[in-house]
């Protein structure tokens, strides 16, 4: 029996390194002039306390409560988690100025 892929139709992804300490906006994936960017993936860790609010094409995104040392995984499902609008980049907004690490895999769509 061969081998099957879980998610055949999922591109080739690419990733970025999720590593800012300041509160409010935080650019991880910088704008694309003519294309949208779609998370498929995400993993983070924040060392404090605080709501950290996914920024894409939502007019009004919820913020996520985090607490100290605590993380949150957004995994691959076929369907991408967040969506930009062309020209916009993918930031994450920090209630508090802590230390948030993690990856963000990505692809570009029009």
């Amino acid at each position: 029996m061969g081998s099957q892929f879980l998610y055949p139709r999922l591109p080739h992804l690419n990733r970025a390194v999720i590593n800012f300490a300041a509160s409010g906006n935080n650019t991880v994936i910088a704008a694309h002039a003519t294309k949208r960017i779609l998370i498929d993936r995400i993993w983070l860790v924040c060392a404090g306390a605080t709501n950290l609010t996914f920024v894409d094409n939502l007019t009004d995104p919820a913020a996520v409560p985090m607490s100290a040392n605590g993380g949150i995984t957004f995994d691959t499902t076929g369907e991408p988690w967040f969506v930009t609008d062309p020209a916009t980049a993918f930031i994450i907004n920090s209630s508090a100025a802590v230390q948030v690490s993690g990856c963000a895999y990505y692809h570009l769509d029009l």
